[in-house]
């Protein structure tokens, strides 16, 4: 069941493509174009035509390259008559650790000074979230921290936690690498989700933001 994974709700644009268990395809682009991307799926040895569903890293994230991803996915969607579901960009970071047991702290960059935040536990290559996703400040977040017990997997952007020492010994700092939501984890995850019957429609899909884009307006 081949299912293409996209996202772009961070500076790396990310496409992956399962068959099952099976990778296709798995590197970073300059664009979400749906030309480039099926250049891409056909570079893995599948056809447009051969894709049963297309799977989105839907918010948070970027307000430019939310947009970009979920039109290209939508497009897809529709030209090939294929499944479309959404990704919580969260998620997607989270399930880089997916192989781990215990608990993990997600934060993304927002705006301004606040986050986005999200605490999930894994087991068995399994996820449960803990809590819906948050905009918090730094200090929220350490504080929310300290509330929980046993070792803590920081993953995402957390080098300013990290180089402050804002957070206590329990607290294990992913590496960078594990920071960007894979468009492989979102076609894994993405997976699953068709598989439940929990669809989008192309029509109505919309990037789910932390904040209001910060549009301004100029008199004429």
């Amino acid at each position: 069941m081949p299912i293409l994974g996209i996202s772009s709700a961070t500076k790396v644009v990310s496409i992956g493509l399962i068959d099952d268990g099976r990778i296709l395809l798995e590197t970073t682009v300059a664009g979400v174009q749906s030309e480039r991307i099926m250049f891409y799926v056909k570079e893995a040895g599948i056809e447009p035509e051969q894709l049963e569903g297309v799977a989105v890293a839907v918010g948070p994230g970027s307000y430019s390259g939310l947009r970009g991803s979920v039109t290209a996915a939508k497009t897809l969607a529709q030209a090939l008559k294929i499944p479309l579901t959404s990704v919580n960009t969260l998620e997607a970071i989270a399930y880089n650790l997916s192989e781990i047991t215990g608990t993990m702290a997600v934060v993304l960059d927002a705006r301004a000074d606040e986050y986005n935040f999200a605490l999930f536990s894994a087991k068995g290559g399994e996820l449960q979230r803990l809590t819906e996703d948050l905009a918090m400040k730094r200090d929220q977040i350490v504080a929310k921290l300290k509330e929980v017990t046993g070792t803590i997997h920081l993953v995402g952007n957390s080098r300013g936690f990290r180089e402050q020492g804002l957070v206590g010994n329990n607290i294990l700092y992913a590496d960078e690498i594990h920071s960007i939501p894979y468009g492989i984890n979102v076609a894994r995850l993405g997976l699953k989700q068709i598989k439940a019957g929990r669809l989008e429609d192309p029509l109505k899909l919309a990037p789910h933001y932390s904040h209001r884009p910060n549009i301004r307006e100029y008199p004429h």
